[in-house]
């Protein structure tokens, strides 16, 4: 008698994070960052802090390419959910939030490089934030 065997369909693909939107979003972050450094009202550079970075998340969670995401991680048997971990990666950018305008620096030169430091490294968290790079870790689940 020959046994049944269960055939386990190939988890879909993990899609890449597209570059438009890490480009966007780095550079949407690193802005929010680098508004506290300028000769800026305080009220001025918390509304744009609070607008690039919600931009940015907003941009993040509701493009398209997340579907893809979700199906990738539903697909090696695991519940698709933002966890805590995704956000770890921000803390960096949380302290030199905290850190910039205790520096006075006041300073559209300044605030400049700040934003080009601030999405440099957004660039690069940006796949953790979004979950792909957690998504390509995840074991197939029967």
């Amino acid at each position: 008698k020959a046994r049944k065997r269960k055939i386990t369909p190939a988890p879909a693909p993990v899609p890449d994070t597209p570059t438009e939107l890490r480009i966007g979003v780095a550079a949407l972050f690193g802005l929010g960052v680098g508004a506290l450094a300028t000769p800026l009202d305080r009220t001025v550079q918390a509304a744009l802090l609070i607008g690039f970075l919600g931009a940015g998340l907003l941009w993040i969670f509701s493009h398209p390419y997340r579907r893809d995401v979700r199906t990738a991680v539903e697909s090696r048997g695991h519940r698709y959910a933002t966890k805590f971990s995704q956000l770890i990666p921000l803390l960096p950018l949380w302290f030199a939030l905290m850190l910039v305008p205790g520096f006075e620096l006041d300073n559209w030169f300044a605030g400049l490089g700040i934003a080009v430091v601030g999405a440099a490294y957004s660039w690069l968290i940006i796949p953790f934030i979004d979950g792909t790079k957690n998504a390509e870790k995840l074991p197939v689940r029967s």
